[in-house]
């Protein structure tokens, strides 16, 4: 009775190890890769809105020129109020920033709320 108690919990360490294993949280260099990846993939995302808002822009000044008012002042506000957006965007995920988080959080101190509700899985992931 007692060998096949003893060979019933040496079966079951290896199991239980296993599963300790598996529920360990990400570590700080895979946090931090994330980070890296949002504010990355966030900076491409405003710099395409900010290209295509100047374009607008661009479009405005030109139905000006060819004496459309109405149509320049709909177009001057639809894309400059996109496009201060998308530079709000850029200022907030900046590289200076994602510097700042990055070493806080790496020397121990939490993301911020910010960024941490914005994480996803696919950040932890290489992005294309």
């Amino acid at each position: 009775m007692l060998l096949r108690c003893l060979l019933f919990y040496l079966c079951l360490i290896p199991c239980l190890t296993q599963a300790q294993e598996v529920s360990t949280p990400r570590s700080v260099r895979d946090s931090a890769y994330a980070v890296h990846n949002l504010f990355r993939d966030r900076r491409h995302r405003a710099l395409e809105g900010g290209s295509m808002g100047l374009a607008g822009l661009v479009g405005a000044g030109m139905a000006a020129a060819n004496k459309q008012p109405g149509m320049a002042g709909g177009l001057v506000l639809i894309t400059g109020f996109f496009t201060a957006l998308d530079l709000r965007q850029m200022s907030r995920y900046s590289e200076s920033r994602e510097t700042l988080v990055t070493t806080r959080y790496e020397q121990g101190w939490p993301l911020p709320p910010d960024v941490r509700g914005r994480l996803k899985a696919k950040y932890f992931h290489a992005l294309k």
